[in-house]
């Protein structure tokens, strides 16, 4: 079957980038084979069981993928640039911040394995992102053009309905950090952010947390010290 050819020859190549600006602009690049052995199980799964491809249709949409390793503190996107691509985080994580009127980074959340990373109102409209995506640890994102998936929703009509399920989910997100942010206390979002992502203090510098609860990281010290007298 194609699934098994592109597994032994390795059906992805890998991108290693220092390039400080977004990955798209890389003019150092080292280039490997990555097996779909390698690949966040989670990936496979979504496509092959959750939206039932078949072992071809999925062959097909894995070959338009690339693996592109970017190392902590770069970027995959900045703000006034078109996002021209999806990725989907295989290692590592992430982080999408925005600036105010001021200048200050106002922090949306954060990305870890087995989200898709990208500024989607850049990349559906066409417009310049308002979005800044930047890697919190070495990561490894799998990486296809919108003139790819697009192709590939003619190819394989399935895709819609991921793109579907999707959106809702992403609507869905952004509606309950609005109402977080409007109706609960720093402490009751932080013990919220805990409760969703209980890894997230080991893999997330405590300046960057206190800025996503849009409090200052004295504040969030303080908390956290009440917080462990307290339980």
């Amino acid at each position: 079957m194609l699934i098994s050819v592109l597994c032994q020859a390795g059906s992805l190549s890998t991108t290693l980038t220092n390039d400080t600006t977004d990955i798209a602009h890389s003019n150092t690049q080292l280039s490997m084979d990555i097996e779909l052995k390698n690949i966040n199980p989670k990936f496979t799964e979504l496509f092959r069981e959750t939206f039932a491809f078949t072992e071809e249709e999925f062959a097909l949409f894995f070959s338009c993928f690339t693996v592109k390793i970017i190392p902590k503190k770069k970027y995959f996107l900045r703000a006034g640039e078109c996002c021209r691509s999806k990725a989907y985080l295989n290692k590592g994580c992430a982080r999408n911040f925005v600036l105010d009127e001021k200048g200050h980074e106002r922090i949306l959340f954060f990305s870890f394995e087995d989200w898709w990373l990208g500024d989607f109102d850049s990349y559906y409209s066409g417009k310049r992102a308002t979005n800044f995506v930047q890697m919190m640890e070495d990561s490894e994102l799998l990486i296809i053009s919108k003139e790819n998936f697009q192709k590939m929703e003619l190819e394989i009509p399935k895709l819609k309905q991921w793109y579907s399920f999707k959106m809702l989910r992403s609507a869905s997100a952004a509606r309950n950090r609005i109402e977080e942010m409007k109706t609960l206390s720093a402490e009751e979002r932080y013990l919220n952010l805990l409760e969703k992502q209980p890894h997230i203090c080991q893999r997330i510098p405590q300046q960057y947390i206190a800025s996503y609860l849009n409090i200052e990281p004295q504040s969030l010290s303080r908390m956290r010290n009440r917080l462990k007298n307290k339980y």
